[in-house]
């Protein structure tokens, strides 16, 4: 075979590469989207000199060739690469999916009486819901769109779109002994509203985004029965140089539960012929793993311009300590399985550290990525003592955040990357080259492409 056809043509040649890694970590993901907020502005004043008003803030969409993530970071992921959602949407979108998910777990007094502690039923909803808010059933190229009509509430049922009769044959609960959560229709067991119209979206939209230059979005997905250190797999909204999807009809809600599905919060998920849950093999900062999706796996030869990853918190240093509850000497032997998932979950968060600095002295030079192309973000003060689904302290996470941005090293260090991110936007405009799909939202509305015969424009305000 001739190896010449086995290449895409965005594999070898190109500017340099922009990836976003998103961590793992429960309601405290709305500290990543703050840090991007941030981040975005800063890329916007960098390019045009001017604060942006409210609808100019770029999508990260717009800025990023890959976005990726874990657990909550993939459904954020999923949010701003695969929708192509603006920040205040996300954010919007995140505090209502948080609290419908959290908000009922399943604990008497703090003692958890399941063998998970959310219900998976919630956060299916949840997802489906998003989904179908933000696309266009008639056209797949309008994900990001405001909808011309108000959403209906995320505590009603999300209607049934009309494939869903043919996904519920195929994955039936009657053919489903292994426990796994598998293709529902209608989400809410309350009922559904019926068809909708063309106006309205479709809440199982597939994963996979066929249109070329769209930005390509993956999740961390692990198999039931992966071992400890065990490789996680990706799932991925483009065909993959490395290999087939698992499931070539799987939908953007599903690989939004199968990133969530951790032994202690939610249980498996079916997705086609395969089973999805972490048992403890998976790790929620997932940058190494990304980074060999880019530079080895979809791009081998790109340079990568920029690494982000992004997390949800750490505690400060000498903190480090897992909280002993009191049910776990009370009730030993009866929760054991149950506190031991506990404490891997702890920490799997806990570890998030320990793969940057991994990152720092080793990956990065495997990858022949420079250090100074690398940027880690991550709220030391407040946010790592949160617990996982304290939704109702998403001021005091947002607080902290604020803080962490606040200080003179933070704000060089996103200075720095807002600079690095504006200059590989001008070669992508003077190369005639899309950044991602043409944005569907007021990013850049009024600057043309740049041409080669144009004079390279002067703005000072980066510094290379």
């Amino acid at each position: 075979m001739d190896t010449l056809h086995l290449r895409r043509k965005d594999t070898t040649r190109g500017p340099p590469l922009r990836v976003l890694s998103l961590d793992g970590g429960g309601v405290r993901g709305y500290s990543m989207l703050i840090l991007l907020q941030e981040l975005m502005h800063r890329t916007y004043v960098e390019c045009e000199g001017k604060a942006p008003s409210r609808n100019q803030i770029p999508k990260p969409c717009d800025h990023f060739d890959l976005i990726a993530g874990t657990g909550t970071g993939g459904l954020i992921a999923l949010m701003l690469g695969r929708l192509r959602l603006d920040l205040e949407t996300c954010k919007d979108v995140y505090v209502r999916m948080t609290r419908r998910v959290f908000e009922t777990d399943k604990t008497i007094a703090g003692i958890p009486y399941r063998s998970t502690l959310f219900k998976a039923s919630k956060l299916e909803e949840a997802i489906r819901q998003c989904v179908w808010e933000h696309t266009v059933a008639a056209d797949e190229g309008n994900d990001g769109s405001p909808m011309p009509a108000k959403p209906i509430s995320l505590h009603g049922p999300v209607p049934r779109p009309q494939s869903s009769h043919t996904l519920q044959r195929r994955t039936s609960r009657s053919s489903n002994p292994i426990g796994a959560s598998p293709v529902r229709s209608p989400v809410s067991s309350r009922g559904s509203l019926g068809t909708y119209g063309p106006s309205w979206g479709n809440a199982d939209a597939m994963l996979y985004d066929k249109r070329e230059n769209r930005t390509k979005t993956a999740v961390v997905a692990v198999y039931k029965g992966t071992p400890m250190n065990g490789t996680p797999t990706l799932l991925r909204s483009y065909d993959s140089r490395k290999e087939p999807p698992p499931e070539f009809n799987c939908t953007i809600w599903q690989a939004g539960r199968a990133t969530c599905a951790t032994g202690l919060a939610f249980k498996p998920i079916l997705v086609g012929q395969h089973v999805f849950i972490d048992e403890g093999a998976g790790k929620y900062n997932p940058a190494p793993m990304i980074l060999d999706e880019a530079a080895v796996n979809e791009w081998p030869g790109r340079e990568v311009g920029l690494f982000v990853s992004v997390g949800t918190g750490k505690r400060p240093p000498g903190t480090s300590h897992i909280q002993h509850e009191w049910w776990e000497d009370v009730f030993a032997e009866s929760l054991g399985n149950f506190a031991e998932a506990r404490r891997r979950l702890i920490a799997k968060i806990e570890g998030c550290e320990k793969t940057h600095q991994y990152m720092v002295k080793e990956h990065l030079r495997k990858r022949n990525v420079p250090l100074e192309n690398y940027v880690r973000l991550n709220v030391e003060v407040g946010v790592g003592e949160f617990g996982m689904n304290e939704w109702n302290r998403l001021a005091e996470i947002s607080t902290s955040t604020r803080n962490y941005l606040s200080r003179s090293d933070v704000q060089k260090m996103n200075q720095d990357v807002a600079a690095k991110l504006a200059k590989i936007h001008f070669i992508h405009r003077r190369g005639r080259i899309p950044t991602a799909v043409p944005p569907t939202g007021s990013t850049y509305p009024d600057i043309p492409l740049l041409t080669a015969n144009d004079p390279a424009p002067l703005f000072t305000a980066i510094r290379y």
